[in-house]
């Protein structure tokens, strides 16, 4: 005796297409974070920015700093030398007349945003700093290269699931049952049993002193009735399919014993007679 099954395809494909959404998702967002959301900001800053000093001057690539957090630190520490601002905010892009009396505009222009410093007789007036940022933030952005590191760590663990369930394989010979490399001698089963009509079936053994159950599932292996027949044949258990249909079986009606039994259609018609 002998039967040999493979992998069902239904597991095999659900985790496949589980783990293709993680792969794209995972590029979708990796691209996210180093192509869409850059270029999109790239295309804020030109679009803000040409007015002011011409499409010509701005750079194709723009530096990391600064950002609202550092332009909050700023805020917070108030320096009024132009020197302390650009310690913290880096040199500015271009500047720009202001309309007060020996005032000029500084911008410091970032991938992220442009902060206008305004900079009065050599003093820089902190408190009417402004920020315009452009389409996403650089915590919008780096929450993609999160998201991206997620999807693709899910992915490994879907992998994982792929693998076994493209590997799955189910054995019987003279001695017994090899399941996902489980191996259960004929002796050590006890009971074939809790049949469900969704495609699955229980098989209760002995592992040392301890009694285990393995479940055996249509949709991840191929010849699932064929392994219930072979194992009821070898130790003779009752067909939990069968067993399964007769529990569900609806009981025959039975007349009630205390019921009246109907009067003879005669009898009914004489009673009318004398009633009328």
């Amino acid at each position: 005796m002998r039967l040999e099954s493979g992998p069902a395809a239904y597991d095999r494909n659900y985790y496949l297409i589980f783990l293709l959404l993680c792969i794209f998702m995972g590029a979708y967002f990796l691209y996210d974070y180093q192509i869409g959301y850059p270029k999109k900001n790239l295309e804020a800053a030109r679009k803000a920015l040409t007015p002011l000093i011409g499409a010509e001057n701005i750079p194709q690539t723009l530096p990391e700093i600064p950002t609202r957090l550092e332009l909050e630190a700023l805020t917070n520490q108030q320096p009024t030398d132009p020197a302390d601002v650009y310690q913290v905010l880096g040199q500015p892009l271009f500047t720009k007349p202001g309309e007060r009396a020996g005032e000029r505009l500084e911008y410091f222009v970032s991938a992220y945003g442009a902060a206008r410093v305004p900079v009065v007789q050599g003093r820089a007036d902190i408190k009417q700093v402004y920020w315009m940022p452009w389409e996403k933030s650089k915590e919008e952005i780096r929450l993609q290269l999160y998201c991206a590191v997620i999807a693709f760590v899910i992915g490994l663990f879907v992998l994982r699931r792929v693998y076994k369930a493209a590997t799955l394989r189910a054995l019987i010979d003279d001695e017994g049952m090899t399941y996902a490399g489980r191996r259960i001698p004929f002796e050590n089963m006890l009971r074939l049993c809790d049949y469900n009509r969704k495609g699955w079936v229980d098989l209760y053994y002995k592992h040392g002193p301890q009694e285990r159950k393995l479940r055996i599932d249509n949709q991840k292996i191929r010849k699932f009735d064929e392994i219930i027949d072979t194992l009821c044949a070898a130790k003779g258990f009752d067909d939990p399919r069968q067993v399964a249909e007769e529990a569900q079986a609806p009981a025959a009606a039975e007349p009630r014993p205390d019921a009246p039994d109907a009067a003879p259609a005669s009898e009914s018609g004489t009673d009318r007679t004398k009633g009328a």
